[in-house]
């Protein structure tokens, strides 16, 4: 191979030769290797793809076209209707789990009872359990304790409990089961007895600190002590509530130390009870 004289370059190649040692002349672009397009060809679509509608305008880079659904989300877009079969994702739009209703109807004459015998020993308690009567030729007047004073609210409030625990079971926040019906009876007794000995303490109970103590009954003095309307109020509410809590407990199923006759017009079934 001849050199080129001093100061010029060696003599370019002629298209399609190579110039000495196999390198591509300066500013050639070399061919891609086998199997891929040539520089600025379509490449062929995949396999089942579709061409698009009419003007369909391509999205730009990095947005989702319009109306498409995120991903991962699962959730239609605004104003559109659902497909067949489609379930909402947890926690979306789903309703929460149905609240019993209470239904007034559907309680016998017995269950209203039970929360009447309550509701009335609830009462009874701000009557005078114990009182102090003035008697004279000019004027008279009482005052006392009512039955949320000393230690005498007590059966009140194991009376008020059996019948708010049994009103739960009717609206169905107590489930069938967790509170036994034979429970109740005991706790309307246990409140029947306490209220027994309320009514001996109001017969001995001389006011605070003995203030009244002898008295007893209208006398020289015009003053009057022992139990008051409450006391006396309450004792028949508790023994009522027990009397019924008895009978619900037979109706239920439960187990009950005795049992006692269910008169008609409480064993009459509520309508729509089905019993």
């Amino acid at each position: 191979m001849t050199q080129p004289p001093p100061g010029q370059f060696p003599p370019q190649g002629q298209p399609g030769q190579n110039p000495a040692g196999g390198y591509p002349p300066p500013g050639a672009v070399p061919p891609p290797p086998p199997g891929y397009p040539q520089p600025g060809a379509v490449p062929p679509p995949p396999p089942g793809y579709q061409q698009p509608a009419p003007g369909y305008q391509q999205p730009a880079p990095g947005f989702p076209p319009a109306g498409a659904v995120p991903p991962g989300q699962g959730y239609p877009p605004a104003g559109a209707v659902p497909p067949p079969g489609y379930q909402p994702q947890p926690g979306y739009g789903a309703p929460g789990p149905a609240t019993p209703a209470f239904d007034p109807s559907k309680v016998s004459p017995l269950g209203w009872a039970v929360v009447g015998a309550s509701l009335l020993t609830l009462i009874a308690s701000f009557f005078n359990f114990w009182s102090v009567s003035v008697k004279t030729v000019y004027s008279s007047g009482s005052t006392g304790y009512s039955g949320w004073s000393l230690w005498w609210w007590i059966p009140v409030l194991i009376a008020l409990a059996v019948g708010v625990v049994y009103l739960l079971g009717l609206i169905g926040v107590v489930k069938p089961g967790q509170v036994k019906s034979e429970w109740l009876f005991y706790g309307a007794a246990i409140s029947f007895v306490l209220m027994i000995l309320v009514l001996i303490h109001t017969f001995a109970y001389d006011g605070p600190g003995g203030l009244f103590g002898g008295i007893g009954s209208l006398d020289d003095t015009g003053l009057s002590v022992g139990p008051g309307f409450g006391v006396w109020f309450a004792l028949v509410t508790t023994l009522a509530l027990t009397y019924v809590t008895l009978l619900n407990a037979e109706v239920s199923g439960g187990k009950v130390p005795f049992k006692l006759p269910v008169p008609g017009f409480l064993a009459k079934p509520a309508p729509g009870s089905g019993r």
